[in-house]
């Protein structure tokens, strides 16, 4: 495993940081605590995978249109 961040990236650091699931440039960054905490950086395509699966994962009725206005907005 990777050392972990224990603070949330700059808009700068982000960048230079490679997506943790595919290696493109990371976007975004996650916190994810089965992991004992820690940032990791995601590239848009994947951020908007994690946020799928969580929206489905919660049952949100609307989750394709809260998803679609999501990636209009990383756009």
């Amino acid at each position: 495993m990777s050392k972990r961040r224990r603070q949330p990236y700059t808009d700068t650091g982000i960048s230079r940081v490679p997506c943790k699931r595919c290696g493109k440039p990371s976007t975004q960054q996650w916190d994810i605590c089965a992991l004992g905490g820690g940032y990791y950086g995601v590239c848009d395509e994947c951020d908007a995978l994690l946020n799928e699966l969580v929206l489905r994962f919660f049952n949100f009725p609307d989750w394709r249109k809260l998803l679609a206005k999501y990636e209009r907005a990383l756009k």
